[in-house]
């Protein structure tokens, strides 16, 4: 008699039902995760720009498929560890990654501007990973998509520039995502400061 595993390894669903039944969940899946944030007191924020260093690194949550935690007495100063045990194909599209939550003063500001998002990376050792991805979250109404970046032993700032959409009325649950390792090796990098600028309106 053929098992109940088997039986349910023979069930095909049609595409037009699973495809969209999966970028919803996708979308539940991350809304939830953004929704449990604590209001950031720590975070520098000023007319133009938004940064996470020193302490607000503590504030740094991880979603689904990755780890974070913060050190202090690093030897490079204050840092995030981060790492992820799934890899980017199997969780990046359910998950924001290592996320660092948006002042609701600050999302106010980029509504329909061109803004860079930074971060202030290296790998933990020589056996890091080669890529990470980052990227900024809306939860509803337009987010930038993963931008795969390098990353290497020494500090540098990778970075990309996004058109934020304008906002209409939506609740504002903001978030900057880094995913530390896309083959979901355990290889920690170490995130020493995040930036978000808002580019002059002629740039």
């Amino acid at each position: 008699m053929m098992s109940r595993l088997a039986t349910l390894g023979r069930i095909n669903i049609p595409d037009v039902i699973f495809y969209p039944s999966a970028a919803a969940l996708a979308a539940l899946l991350i809304a939830f995760a953004l929704m449990m944030q604590p209001r950031n007191a720590s975070a520098v924020v000023t007319e133009r720009e938004l940064v996470f260093q020193g302490a607000a690194l503590a504030d740094l949550v991880n979603g689904p498929g990755t780890n974070v935690r913060f050190d202090p007495g690093h030897s490079d100063g204050p840092v995030a560890r981060a790492s992820s045990a799934a890899s980017f194909e199997m969780a990046g599209n359910m998950s924001a990654g290592v996320a660092a939550f948006v002042p609701d003063e600050f999302e106010t500001r980029i509504s329909g501007r061109r803004i860079r998002v930074e971060f202030e990376v290296r790998t933990a050792g020589s056996s890091g990973p080669d890529t990470v991805r980052i990227g900024y979250f809306t939860t509803g109404y337009g987010d930038s998509g993963w931008r795969e970046l390098p990353v290497s032993p020494r500090y540098s700032t990778i970075s990309f520039e996004w058109d934020a959409p304008v906002h209409q009325g939506e609740e504002f649950n903001e978030a900057i995502g880094i995913w530390p390792d896309p083959q979901g090796e355990n290889r920690e990098i170490l995130i020493r400061r995040i930036r978000v600028f808002i580019l002059p309106d002629n740039s």
